[in-house]
Parts: structure tokens; C-alpha cells; sequence
């Protein structure tokens, strides 16, 4: 459905008193909150006051939420209102964003007051056409529009918008362009296409920047924007007699119409046309060179503005393809041709492959003063002519079209407007306009494009379904000018089509229509409409996506009498299509194990229980949780532990149904070794297990002992003070030394080991009062320490075992001992002293050192 906005971002109320003012400097407005303004110099508004400040001579319509007749800085510029929201009454604003865009317009300058508008005084006319919620319908702005040119308005600012195409509105715009008004519209805040009656050529389409000349990200842009202004908290008249920041393309469109109201007090004579030409011809440059897409001809400069003389032909030099410059789709151009300027040339990006219509005045009588040719990659050059009045179509490729205007010999200097309107061409899917044309959609997963290329445009789709499963639909348009209705239905016996209420949940921020359903066997139809029933310059992307109901291979399996044997004892998959129903499967323990079930996938985020029970009690659940679907989110194992010889049993069920995919879960045994799951082929295994047993070493509370993870100095610490007292060395029960580390509290688990191996002199303490007992030893701290609790006698022989121990290496000594020894080994011809010494390096070191 169409709506009508009003273009704003942010709106924040402050009162007079919680702002210092800023004074002006002598010589400019008196406005004690101009310096608050930061917008009027970026625009070069406050410079061009000195020139021409009011415009008291026409009148200018401001169609939004009326205004606050009571607030000082505004009323009196304000000329009685007009309510077309409640007829009858007073157009006093109940909203408060026509004060705000009143006051940038038009607060009273110079009075001593508040703020300044870039108009100080003026005869503003406000139009209510929104409600207190700031909303209305397109027909209330077209009946503004009419309404304000009944008054006499020369000036219509509009700082609303809508998406959709409008006849009403179109008739209401070409209107105020014969009646010689200028109508301002702000671009919209969708971060989209420009909205409507922004997007209409004669329109002057306001974007919005920041106080760094940065595009605001919500500002609307593309081909029809004009050019833009400051939109980031301006700084303007509230509701109530107060002040306040204002953001958006709402805060931008009312200092263009100020700048057109400066330009029409100095020259009163200029037609639309002329003020709209003068407004981007000064314009200060930003982003791409010349006009772009996302700032139009660039920020506006009011001073520029009041104080260039206007040019025929702003656009020159163009007179070579290198040099042609932007002529933007639904925009229009002007120029001069003559005896000594030939030749223009111009550049058009098309959207789409389509049609571009060129509308001619020329204000020479010769009937066929220029020809144009058209330049399109890939194909012919098309030659046509234009006369004044003419209208030319002219087929287009998607891409960069250029174009040539050439003066026909012997003509006269003239000048020329042209404008021009794009209409998309059909979509490869046509025609398919009704049921009997529908297009056929054939696969599972599909996606095709299609468009609205003319006003009713149906498109129509038809799928067949073969089995019972779930059907996806999504209609995405590309552009939010585009309301999508989704229609789908059922074909039935005598090919009568039952259909489902119309899909219509998209939203100004999510245009897009997305369905899924439960589908049988049989036809189904698909129509896709605009709501409005507009031709819209854009496509949509419709995608189709059918998952047949996934058949549990597994099934019957809802009790431990049916329970399916594990497939190969590691993978089980299923479904539950309802919440009554269970999975069994059962698996056989033959040996000591640590059994570890993970889900690589469970379709749906919660709601999926796993109870593991043992044959000897299924009434008593081994482990069970109620997480399984977020755990296997997690990729974290779902239940892990030692199971003995035995069968086993696993039950799932789910809250949640699914039945279009299948979980996974696997199911891993692991035999426990001293148990252990880790070290059945670990080269230190019988060192391990032999040490494991004495209690000298122990591993983790998952059955792991981790024989390739480094030792920690604590770890170390351990492993070597039961070595001790199982070779039947004495070295005490309990640490009752001096020393103290500020790393090593009482409360630490091996704070005994630690201090006994220091008391010992086995490990020595760093700086600053610190042990580190969590940090990785290496493998030359490792031989030095078994060195020490040994006392093994260092000597130092001349020539080093390993080429990366040097002789005045400080570990090089207790290497070369325990090597001696055959206690420990290198790697060939290197020892890499540096590196990590793992667990099993030392329990191997431990069981040589002590003979254990």
C-alpha cells in the first residue's frame, strides 16, 4: 500500500535555556543561536545576506504539518494556514516536523531571537497535508500541490515522500512547472532511489550530507537526484517556542527553497527552469567530477547562487565524447547550439535494458535543428531529430549510452531543454499476464527475474509439485519503489484455483514478500503484482525453493524394542515429525571406552533432547541434556564419557517438529589405555601407562592425558616431586618455607609441589617476586631441572652433541649430562632447546632419570 512520509531521521527536542548562545559576529544577524547554525556557512547562506536576505514578494507553500503559529521566531513570516488533514481547521502543527522545516526555511532573521532562516523574511503559506503522526496519503499531496497553486504559491517545498508512482501527482508537478512555480522535494531517507515527487524531472531533488559534505547513508540517491544539502542535526525552530537539532533530507530540502526564494528576489523574472539551472550550475562539486549519483550537482552555495549570472549553457565545455557530460535518466538538460558552438555531447547510464524517451523544446523554428545520435555498445549508432516539441524514443542497452546533439547546417544559434523518462522493456518471461500464460517453473531450487514494465502488469508462474513437502517463495525487489503483492494457489479438480489469502508484509525497509507452506501433489499458481498497480523502472528477483518431506531411514524406531543398531556403530540421522515422537538406537561397548556423541547437525536451534541409558537400567538416564541443538550450534560435544563393556542405548526427541531434514549425530568410541583415549598409539604409552599406575603422573577428568600438550612449571613441578618420593627420596609432605610469589597463592593446586621443587632447588623463581607456574617449559628448562633434583655432575666437554646448543649455551652443560646419560634425546642433529617440552617427554626423562 502506499505511504506517505515525512523524510526524517532524527528529531531531538532542547529548550532555549539548555543551549549557550553564540553570538554573531558584527555585521551578520543577531540571532543569538546562529552559531549554533553550522549549516548557513557550509551552504555560504550566511555570506550571500549581505547581497539579498528576504523574499517578501511571493508566496511560498511549505506542504507538510503546518506550523507553530505561536512560536516567536516564526510567526511573522507565516501567512494563514491551511488544513487539508482535518478542512476547517487551523493549520497550527500537532507533529512538529513542519516547525522544524519552517524554521530552516524561514525563522525570522536579524530580530534579536533564536536562529536565522536562510530566508529572514518571507511569506511562508503552510499547507498541513500530515498528521500528527506524520503521515498521509498521496492524494492529500497532490491536492496540497494543487492548493498552493490555487494560492498564488511561486515556491512549494516539500519535505515528504513516497515510493510509489503517482498519475495524480505527475499531473499535480506538470501543473506547478506551466504555472511558473518551483517545486523542492526532499530526496527521502530509505537509502534507496530518489522518492516521489522528488524523482520527477522538474522537481529539484534534495539529498542530504553531513557537516563533512559526507552523504548521509539514509539519504535517498541515483539518476534523479539534483544536488544536496547539509541534513546532519541543523539546527532549527520545535514546537512550543524551543530549539533543537534536526536531521535528514527533510533538514535539506528547505535551504534549497530558500536559496531558490534569494535568487527570485534578485531576478524575479527566471522561470523554473532557469532557477533550477542556476541552483546546480553553482553548486560546489563533490565526489565523481560534474554530477553523480550519490550528490547530484553537488552542495548547494547560496551565495553563488544569488550572485552568478546565469548561464544558457553551464554544462560546456562538451564538445568531444572524452568531455561529454551527465545526463541523468528522468532528468533534464539544457544547452546551447550555434554557428561556433556545433556540436554537445552528453553520457546516460541505463539501469536496464529499455526505452528512453526524449522530449525537445528548441526555440528555433526550423524544424529539424539537431541531430542526435545515439551511441550504444554493441550496436548501431541511431541517428533522430529533434524540432521543438518533439518526443523521441530511442531502444537502450543496459550500460553507458553516449550521445550526440549535432546543429543542423544553416541553423541559427537556439537554445535547447531536453528531457528524458526511462520505461524498462518486458522481462524475458513475457507474456505470462495471466493463468493461462503462466510460465512454467521446473526444479527444486529456482530463481528468475521479472519487472512491472507497464501499469497493471501481471506476472504470473506456475509450479508442480510431486510430493508432499514445503514450498519457499521470496519476491525481492531491487528498489523500494516497488510494493510487492504475492498471490499463490491450488489448483483443484475442473481447474478451479483455491488461493491463499494475498501476501502483502513487506515494509518500507523490507520490501520483500517471503512464504512458506506446507504444499501436496499437485498444481500450484504463483502471481506476483504491484500493489499499486504501477509500471516501476526496476526488477524483482523471485525465488522458489521445494524440500520434499525427508523419509527417517531409521524408522520404526520409537521405543529400546526397535532401536536401530548404529550404522557401523558411528552414524545415526533421522527426523521427528511431531513432537510424540522418540528415536532409538542402540550400540555395543566391548571394551573399556570413552564414548563421545557430537551432532555436526540439527536443523532446527532448540528444543532437541538426548538421553543415554545402559541396558542394565533404562529407567535411570546415564547423561542426558535438553541442549542438544545449541550445543551442536556450538560445535561442542554433546555427551562424553567412560562407558564399560556393555549395550548401550541413545533416545532423542524434539519439541520443536521437523520433517524437511534430517539430523546427523555420531557417536565415537575410544578405547581407554590406563585410561586413557588418547595413547594407544603413543610412542611414550608404555612409559605412560607404567607411570599412570604408580600415581607418579595423572591425566584430565575427559580421559585424556594429552601426551603432546607442553608442560606447565606447575605440571612439572608435580610429576617431578612423586617421582622423588616414589624412587624413595625424601622431600617432605608440605612446603613451609619463606619464600612467597605473588603468582602462587596457597589457593593454587600445586602450590605445595611448586614450593617443595623450589625448596629443593629444582626450580627457581623470576623477578619481580613471580614463579609463572602456568607457563610452558622448555626443553632445555626441563633437562637443567632433572639435572638439579639428580644433582648429576656437570662438566663441559668441548664439543657439543647438537648444532643449536653451543657451547656457551646456559643449558648447554646439563644437556650434554643427561645425553650421556641416554636420559634424553635430540632430533638428529638438533636438540631444540627452545621449544616446548610435552608431557610425554617428561614422563619419559622422569621414568630414565629414576628407573621407574
Amino acid at each position: 500500500m502506499v505511504q506517505v512520509t515525512f523524510a526524517i531521521v532524527l528529531v531531538i527536542t532542547m529548550t532555549v535555556t539548555s543551549v549557550q548562545p553564540i553570538f554573531a559576529a558584527a555585521g551578520k544577524a543577531n540571532d543569538p543561536f546562529l552559531g549554533n547554525q553550522i549549516h548557513l556557512s557550509q551552504i555560504n547562506a550566511d555570506k550571500a545576506w549581505s547581497a539579498v536576505n528576504s523574499n517578501e514578494s511571493i508566496v511560498i507553500a511549505v506542504l507538510d504539518s503546518g506550523a507553530d503559529y505561536n512560536h516567536p521566531d516564526l510567526k511573522e513570516n507565516l501567512l494563514p494556514g491551511i488544513n487539508l488533514v482535518n478542512p476547517g481547521r487551523s493549520a497550527q502543527d500537532d507533529n512538529g516536523h513542519g516547525t522544524a522545516v519552517t524554521g530552516i526555511l524561514a525563522a525570522k532573521g536579524n530580530n534579536g531571537i533564536g536562529v536565522a532562516g536562510v530566508l529572514w523574511n518571507a511569506r511562508i503559506l503552510p499547507i498541513k497535508v500530515l498528521d500528527k503522526k506524520g503521515v498521509a496519503d498521496v492524494d492529500l499531496i497532490t491536492k496540497g500541490i494543487n492548493t498552493a497553486l490555487d494560492r498564488g504559491a511561486k515556491i512549494i517545498v516539500m519535505s515528504v515522500s513516497s515510493m510509489s508512482y503517482s498519475r495524480g501527482l505527475v499531473a499535480a508537478v506538470n501543473r506547478a512547472e506551466k504555472s511558473g512555480a518551483i517545486i523542492v522535494a526532499a530526496s527521502g531517507n530509505e537509502a534507496d532511489r530518489v522518492a516521489f515527487p522528488a524523482a520527477y524531472p522538474t522537481v529539484v531533488a534534495v539529498g542530504a550530507v553531513k557537516n563533512n559534505n559526507q552523504p548521509l547513508h539514509e539519504s535517498n540517491t541515483g539518476p534523479e537526484l539534483s544536488l544536496v544539502a547539509p541534513g546532519f542535526n541543523v539546527y532549527t525552530t520545535k514546537l512550543g517556542g524551543v530549539y533543537g537539532p534536526f536531521s535528514g533530507t527533510s533538514a535539506a530540502a528547505p535551504q534549497v527553497a530558500g536559496a531558490a526564494a534569494l535568487i527570485l528576489a534578485r531576478n524575479p523574472h527566471l522561470t523554473p527552469l532557469d532557477v533550477r539551472m542556476l541552483l546546480y550550475q553553482t553548486a560546489k562539486d563533490l565526489g565523481e567530477p560534474g554530477w553523480d549519483r550519490a550528490t547530484g550537482y553537488g552542495l548547494l552555495d547560496v551565495n553563488k547562487a544569488v550572485r552568478t549570472p546565469m548561464s544558457m549553457d553551464f554544462l560546456e565545455p562538451n564538445n568531444t565524447k572524452s568531455t561529454a557530460k551527465a545526463f541523468p535518466i528522468e532528468s533534464q538538460i539544457r544547452g546551447n547550439l550555434g554557428p561556433n558552438d556545433t556540436v554537445d555531447w552528453f553520457r546516460m547510464d541505463v539501469p536496464y535494458d529499455g526505452k528512453v524517451n526524449f522530449t525537445s523544446t528548441v526555440n528555433s523554428g526550423v524544424s529539424s535543428a539537431i541531430a542526435a545520435t545515439f551511441y550504444t555498445e554493441n550496436r548501431e549508432p541511431i541517428t533522430e531529430y529533434f524540432g521543438n516539441g518533439d518526443t523521441v524514443t530511442v531502444p537502450a542497452k543496459a550500460g553507458r549510452m553516449y550521445i550526440r546533439l549535432l546543429r543542423t547546417a544553416g541553423v541559427n544559434s537556439f537554445t535547447y531543454v531536453l528531457t528524458s523518462r526511462f520505461n524498462i522493456n518486458p522481462d524475458r518471461n513475457e507474456p505470462n499476464d495471466s493463468e493461462a500464460t503462466a510460465r512454467p517453473l521446473v526444479g527444486n531450487q529456482i530463481s528468475v527475474t521479472g519487472n512491472f514494465h507497464y501499469e497493471g502488469d501481471q506476472d504470473w508462474f506456475s509450479y508442480y509439485v510431486r510430493e508432499y513437502g514445503q514450498m519457499d517463495v521470496t519476491v525481492t525487489p531491487d528498489n523500494k519503489r516497488m510494493d510487492i503483492l504475492l498471490a499463490i494457489g491450488k489448483q483443484s479438480q475442473g481447474n478451479n484455483t483455491v488461493w491463499d489469502s494475498p501476501y502483502d508484509n513487506g515494509s518500507r525497509d523490507d520490501p520483500s514478500e517471503h512464504v512458506r507452506k506446507e504444499v501436496s501433489p499437485g498444481k500450484y499458481l504463483i502471481r506476483i503484482s504491484e500493489y499499486e498497480q504501477n509500471a516501476v523502472n526496476g526488477e524483482y528477483r523471485l525465488d522458489l525453493g521445494f524440500t520434499p518431506i525427508k523419509k527417517d531411514p531409521n524408522e520404526p524406531n520409537d521405543t529400546y524394542l526397535q532401536a536401530s543398531p548404529l550404522s557401523g556403530g558411528t552414524l545415526m540421522t533421522g527426523n521427528f515429525s511431531t513432537t510424540a515422537d522418540s528415536d532409538w538406537f542402540q550400540f555395543r561397548v566391548n571394551a573399556e571406552s570413552f564414548v563421545s556423541i557430537r551432532a555436526p547437525f540439527i536443523p532446527v536451534s532448540s528444543g532437541v533432547r538426548l538421553a543415554l541409558y545402559s541396558e542394565k537400567n533404562l529407567n535411570y538416564a546415564l547423561a542426558s541434556t535438553n541442549e542438544v541443538a545449541e550445543l551442536s550450534d556450538q560445535g561442542r560435544e554433546i555427551v562424553g564419557l567412560r562407558l564399560q563393556p556393555g549395550k548401550y542405548y541413545i533416545r532423542l526427541n524434539s519439541g520443536v517438529p521437523f520433517r524437511y531434514d534430517l539430523y546427523r549425530l555420531t557417536v565415537t568410541q575410544q578405547v581407554l589405555v590406563a585410561g586413557y583415549r588418547d595413547i594407544s598409539d603413543h610412542w611414550a604409552r608404555s612409559e605412560i601407562v607404567r607411570l599412570s599406575g604408580r600415581g607418579i603422573v595423572k591425566g584430565f577428568d575427559d580421559a585424556t592425558f594429552k601426551p603432546n600438550q607442553a608442560v606447565t612449571r606447575a605440571q612439572f613441578a608435580t610429576m617431578l616431586i612423586q617421582a622423588m618420593r616414589a624412587s624413595g627420596q625424601s622431600v617432605g609432605s608440605t612446603y613451609r618455607g619463606s619464600a612467597s610469589f605473588s603468582d602462587m597463592p596457597k589457593s593454587h593446586w600445586a602450590y605445595n609441589n611448586l614450593g617443595l621443587a623450589y625448596q629443593q632447588g629444582i626450580l627457581r623463581g623470576y623477578p619481580n617476586n613471580r614463579m609463572r607456574p602456568d607457563q610452558a617449559i622448555s626443553r632445555a628448562e626441563m633437562a637443567t631441572m632433572i639435572a638439579r633434583a639428580q644433582k648429576v655432575f656437570l662438566y663441559a666437554p668441548s664439543v657439543s652433541s647438537f648444532r643449536d646448543v653451543p657451547t656457551n649455551h646456559w643449558a648447554f652443560s646439563s644437556i650434554e649430562a643427561l645425553t650421556s646419560r641416554k636420559w634424553i634425546n635430540g632430533y638428529g642433529a638438533t636438540f631444540k632447546p627452545q621449544g616446548n617440552a610435552t608431557r610425554a617427554e617428561v614422563v619419559v626423562l622422569i621414568s630414565k632419570a629414576y628407573k621407574l
